[in-house]
């Protein structure tokens, strides 16, 4: 039951509670605890993508609670960083924190097995930021091995994103398997070395803090990143000018946890409330993705500082590559996800489906040629994702209500 009853109330205090009258909508507000919650994400401050849409997130449930619930925010692993936010979080020192499931392998091994679906893209942004995004949403809240790994942990997760595609960010013209071969590429877990070695390139392990430098010193050739970061994060622009757009995999489902006790303490009419925040904090961590994307659009666009190169050569080869491991897949799923096949199977019937309603919608997958690269690029900051956000409100929300 809903409507500001418990659900599981027995018949009889629910007569009493009828004869005594109506019960008041803000009954639950009324008997909520004020307390703070501490939210911890080690990927940046407020003014970055997943920080600006948890502090909306926070301030649509501050207003929902008129005040009671607020938050403190630790930015930049200043509580928790990304290798201890899942015990973190678990044992209660924050209440909210980012999860990146391929960090915790030993802990985490189906949302790490999950990390292989990120190469079920197509290369283009819109899609595989709306499309990719939409399907690691609906399966970080419907697949109940997930939910119970979580729970194991004592989490709930609140929501899960993709990125946009990876590619090749170089410091030397890549244009085919002949100047691939042997080039370092640093590629950070399986999904993209993977591809890295299918290329002809070496894979390296590079820690992020020293990836600038290393570019700039042709202690390696490639990054295998976003092209974010031509213009966001580590700014690549003056040290890996060589933009090669093979398509690597998307990073999949980058998921907000929330502690399972804290979850459990609040009445069925805010977690209600707070799911339907999650999707639209979501909506608002793809709306984010394509406007990073598109600043680094714009230096791709200009073609002065950034040069794209031609990956015909290189994208069947990638894309076979994808496939294979798509089609393997099943095969090293965790014991505790039942049918994993058909897991592997409905994610990409999903991404196809939401691909589909972007194609509705007016949104042509683009072709990986230059040419129509650099004006898929060129057209980010013309995106509307708000029919598809409503669309995906109204099929999939309602089935995660309480």
């Amino acid at each position: 039951m809903r409507m500001g009853i418990t659900k599981g109330v027995s018949a009889l205090v629910l007569a009493t509670a009828m004869a005594a009258g109506p019960v008041s909508a803000q009954e639950w507000l009324d008997n909520l605890e004020p307390r703070v919650l501490q939210l911890a994400d080690f990927s940046g401050d407020q003014t970055a993508n997943f920080g600006k849409a948890m502090v909306e997130w926070e301030e649509a449930i501050t207003e929902f609670t008129d005040g009671k619930i607020t938050f403190e925010n630790y930015w930049s692993s200043s509580l928790l960083n990304a290798l201890n936010t899942l015990e973190g979080v678990g044992d209660g020192v924050a209440d909210v924190g980012l999860i990146i499931p391929s960090y915790y392998p030993q802990q985490l091994p189906v949302g790490t097995w999950l990390f292989g679906l990120g190469g079920a893209l197509s290369g283009s942004t819109v899609h595989d930021v709306a499309a990719g995004g939409a399907t690691a949403l609906e399966t970080v809240l419907t697949l109940p091995a997930l939910e119970e790994e979580y729970a194991r942990h004592n989490l709930v997760v609140m929501q899960g994103t993709s990125t946009p595609a990876y590619n090749l960010l170089c410091n030397t013209p890549i244009s085919s398997l002949e100047e691939a071969e042997g080039k370092r590429a640093r590629a950070i877990g399986g999904v993209w070395s993977d591809t890295v070695e299918a290329l002809g390139m070496t894979p390296v392990s590079i820690a992020w803090n020293e990836a600038y430098e290393g570019l700039q010193r042709g202690v390696f050739d490639c990054m295998v990143i976003n092209p974010n970061q031509y213009a966001d994060g580590l700014i690549l622009k003056d040290v890996a000018p060589e933009y090669v757009p093979v398509t690597f995999a998307q990073l999949q489902a980058s998921t907000w946890v929330m502690n399972k006790d804290t979850w459990e303490s609040f009445p069925v009419e805010l977690q209600n409330f707070i799911i339907k925040e999650n999707v639209r904090a979501a909506y608002n961590i793809w709306k984010g993705y394509l406007e990073i994307e598109a600043k680094a659009g714009d230096l791709i666009a200009e073609g002065e500082e950034i040069r794209t190169h031609d990956v015909s050569e290189l994208e069947p080869v990638a894309k076979a590559q994808r496939e294979a491991a798509l089609d393997e897949l099943a095969e090293s799923a965790p014991p505790s996800v039942e049918n994993p096949q058909q897991v592997v199977d409905e994610y990409q019937e999903r991404i196809d489906y939401w691909t589909g309603v972007l194609e509705e919608q007016g949104y042509p997958v683009a072709e990986r040629t230059p040419e129509a690269i650099v004006d898929a690029f060129a057209g980010l900051r013309d995106v509307d994702l708000s029919a598809f956000y409503e669309r995906y409100k109204d099929e999939v929300l309602p089935t995660l209500l309480k």
